[in-house]
């Protein structure tokens, strides 16, 4: 009977341990309880002992995320008084204590515990080998030794390859993705996470899910990383512990976003259930980002000093090296805003080495310039070290999504560096818009992907199945599966990697800017700054600062103006469309009036790079620069970078299905070209193939803008819509393309002024320059227009002369001047 019970009791905590993998510790207690009921008195036989004490020491974890650490350490003391002499169970009970203050937070005790696997490996099987392997990456990732977690990560993860334990081997993958984003790989980071949710592990997600969550937190992802550890908080209701690191990590998301009051809220909530839970490291971050949240409103700045100070304290005994890093650099923010930088400079003397992620970084660089301020120095120097360091980040990546993300983390810095600048008169002004600007300019080249070709043709079928039968009964399916389709290729996305060195260099400001009076053009950079619409550049050779408008009231003016626009393409004459017309008509005199006037008196042409409040205007129907040449460019450079004239380019023109006027249009277009070749009722791999062509690219076809999902705005081909997002996945090698039809000019600006969508795609794929509408134009005015455009295009115009000779409409031409010289050079 006696061994009978212990047999059972084996089982039972067995399957308390797979309860515990599994998320479910209340199931997990409940079999562990039942067990250590079947087990005779202590003492009684070494077996049911042995039995005994791994049911304890199962059970204290999962009483850790159930009752707290007190509830946890006590079953640990329990298991610790029948150990004996014993080894093997002596080196189990250090294991799992170990493993109890790690989840608490107390690295610096948990470390050697731990260590003890090293020290004595033959008390532990292959799987607990791979598994407390886990536990020592993640105090090495939390000491701040992200070299070494990647070492020790990735040995665990080849030990669960081998004895083929696809648990162990998902929960390794997935800690080796954070910790190859914290040594500087977020595509690598992101492509392990993705293979790790691929393998077929029948395990808890919630730790995997915050895992991404903070990977995506850190890369600047903000709203997708929100969504994510919402989703990890929905599955992971049972685990209190992991709920409260879920919160913490929201907190510190919702910081990012600048949203203070929810931040503060949720870290609240989260301390408050670390407190719960005797979990005092977790408690203290969740209490730092509190002080952090009221540093970002100036408020309590006294209390956050003294605050922040103690808790580096808490950090440095519990070996938390991210939570000094986090304290250390409030603190010295916080003192540098009290006018006491000798306290900054000695909290930032205590910031410990290591790397710690990009955002506490950035973070530290932040405090360390107001340090310098508060100092009477300049942070000049850090700042542009930084934009270096962050470019540098992002040019690895072939994401568009995650390079435009990565701005996010910059604002504070590029707008402190802007405010400075503005100080100092419009070269410096120029200079470090330039620097910050210059972060999203790399051309994109990701590698092939025939998972990614796979599902993005899923998705074209899908969406013309959808257009076919808007109102059938699959339609909500389809919708809610071409929702999905479109986040699993923006995840694949987001993993991709590219060789940034092969990138042609664009010239320095120097260089660029004696380029705007050898082609006769004024630049107006518009830039935001101290709730105001600010202009630098050039005007009639001379360099120019100023404050133009309001910032607020020129949002509103511009968002006014793309309804009236929209509401104009399609509302039939009447009282109402004259009503539409005069509310247009007089956004663009108040813009012109404010924005353009002021700064130039003169008709020759105009280079202008827009910021946020100025996304999506027609340029060219403002009533001073009708007929005037307009560019709308990224950066000067890039703009003189990329002006190209080419000797009898080749022309492709792309038609797609269902356009009034396409076969008249595409016509018009091919007669202005001698060599014109007309695809009619093209397809994708048409539209493809073209774009492969070095000349031009004219695409008449309908467009749909995607503003919640810019990189999904798409074309409309014979056989389904292609998609921005797909077209890096090509050749890209046009040099002008022309898109005729609908509103995909049209960009989403991204916080940091990085404009998505289709037009901005083919920029960031490397072609220099793109004529598309920013509002819906009429069928009929669309030809014209276009027909116009080609003849002085082909008669050797620029790109942007030839449009403002054409009837003003909402066309925009992006990026540089690109002009076609009809005849080859004579020969030397």
């Amino acid at each position: 009977m006696g061994e009978d019970a212990i047999a059972r009791a084996r089982e039972l905590r067995l399957a308390g341990l797979a309860h515990n993998t599994a998320g479910r510790h209340a199931r997990a207690a409940r079999s562990l309880h039942a067990a250590l009921k079947l087990l005779p008195e202590p003492a009684s036989s070494r077996d049911a002992d042995a039995v005994r004490v791994a049911c304890l020491l199962t059970l204290a974890m999962a009483e850790l995320t159930t009752a707290g650490l007190d509830a946890a350490l006590a079953r640990i003391g329990e298991a610790g008084g029948l150990v004996g002499g014993d080894p093997e169970l002596t080196a189990r009970w250090r294991c799992q204590r170990g493993n109890v203050l790690l989840r608490a937070g107390d690295f610096a005790a948990a470390a050697p515990d731990l260590a003890v696997v090293r020290a004595e490996p033959q008390w532990f099987s292959s799987a607990e080998r791979a598994a407390i392997g886990l536990s020592l990456g993640s105090i090495a990732f939390e000491l701040g030794r992200p070299a070494e977690a990647l070492t020790v990560w990735s040995d665990a993860s080849r030990l669960a390859s081998e004895i083929g334990d696809d648990r162990l081997l998902f929960m390794a993958e997935h800690n080796l993705g954070y910790a190859r984003y914290l040594n500087g790989d977020l595509p690598g980071a992101l492509a392990a996470i993705s293979a790790a949710d691929a393998l077929p592990a029948d395990v808890f997600r919630g730790p995997s899910l915050f895992s991404l969550g903070r990977v995506l937190g850190e890369a600047g992802l903000l709203d997708r990383a929100i969504e994510v550890l919402d989703r990890a908080r929905e599955v992971s209701r049972p685990d209190r512990m992991l709920r409260a690191e879920i919160e913490r990590e929201r907190a510190v998301v919702l910081r990012l976003t600048g949203d203070y009051d929810e931040a503060a809220a949720a870290a609240r909530s989260a301390r408050n259930r670390f407190a719960r839970l005797g979990a005092t490291g977790p408690a203290s971050t969740a209490a730092l980002i509190v002080l952090d949240c009221d540093l970002s409103r100036g408020r309590r700045l006294r209390a956050v000093l003294d605050g922040s100070l103690l808790l580096d304290e808490v950090a440095r005994e519990l070996g938390d090296t991210d939570l000094a890093a986090r304290s250390v650099a409030v603190a010295a923010e916080a003192a540098a805003r009290l006018g006491r930088p000798d306290v900054a400079r000695a909290a930032l003397r205590r910031y410990p080495a290591g790397s710690h992620g990009l955002v506490i970084q950035l973070r530290r660089v932040y405090a360390a310039a107001v340090t310098d301020l508060a100092s009477g120095r300049s942070p000049r120097h850090r700042l542009a070290a930084a934009a270096r360091d962050l470019a540098a980040s992002q040019a690895v990546s072939a994401s568009l999504d995650s390079r435009a993300a990565r701005k996010v983390l910059s604002l504070r810095l590029a707008d402190l560096d802007v405010g400075l600048a503005v100080g100092r008169g419009p070269t410096d002004v120029l200079r470090t818009l330039e620097r910050w600007s210059s972060l999203g300019l790399p051309v994109v080249r990701p590698p092939e992907d025939p998972r990614q070709a796979d599902l993005t043709q899923r998705l074209r079928s899908l969406s013309q199945a959808v257009r076919d039968e808007p109102g059938g009964p699959a339609t909500a399916a389809r919708r809610a599966e071409m929702a999905s389709l479109q986040q699993e290729l923006t995840d694949i996305g987001l993993a991709q990697r590219q060789d940034a060195s092969s990138a042609a260099p664009l010239p320095g400001l120097a260089e660029a800017l004696p380029a705007l009076t050898t082609t006769d053009r004024d630049l107006l950079w518009l830039f935001p700054h101290d709730g105001g619409l600010w202009g630098v550049g050039v005007a009639a050779g001379r360099r120019r600062l100023a404050r133009l408008a309001d910032l607020d009231r020129c949002l509103e003016t511009t968002r006014r103006l793309q309804a009236d626009l929209r509401a104009l393409a399609y509302q039939p004459s009447g009282p109402l469309r004259d009503a539409i017309g005069a509310s247009l008509r007089s956004g663009l005199a108040w813009l012109d009036e404010v924005v353009v006037r002021p700064w130039r008196r003169r008709s020759a042409g105009l280079v202008v790079v827009g910021t946020h409040a100025v996304a999506s205007v027609p340029w060219g129907m403002l009533p001073s620069l009708a007929g005037v040449p307009v560019t709308v460019a990224r950066s000067v450079t890039e703009w003189a970078g990329r002006r190209l004239e080419v000797v009898r380019p080749p022309v492709e023109v792309v038609v797609g299905p269902g356009l009034r006027f396409a076969s008249a249009e595409a016509a018009e277009v091919a007669s202005a070209w001698a060599d014109a070749r007309v695809h009619p009722d093209a397809r994708a791999a048409d539209l493809v193939s073209a774009l492969a062509s070095p000349g031009v690219v004219h695409v008449a076809a309908h467009g749909q803008h995607q503003p919640a999902s810019p990189l999904f705005s798409s074309l409309r081909m014979a056989d389904g819509d292609v998609f921005a997002h797909e077209l890096p996945t090509g050749d890209v090698r046009a040099g002008h393309v022309v898109l005729s039809a609908c509103d995909v000019g049209t960009a989403q600006v991204r916080p940091g002024d990085e404009p998505l969508g289709l037009a901005h795609t083919l920029l960031s794929l490397g072609v220099g320059s793109v004529v598309a509408a920013v509002a819906p134009v009429p069928d009929d005015e669309t030809a014209s227009v276009m027909a116009a455009y080609h003849a002085g295009l082909a008669r050797g115009l620029p790109s942007d002369e030839a449009l403002a000779a054409t009837p003003p409409s909402a066309f925009v031409a992006l990026g540089a001047p690109w002009r076609a010289n009809p005849r080859p050079h004579p020969a030397p």
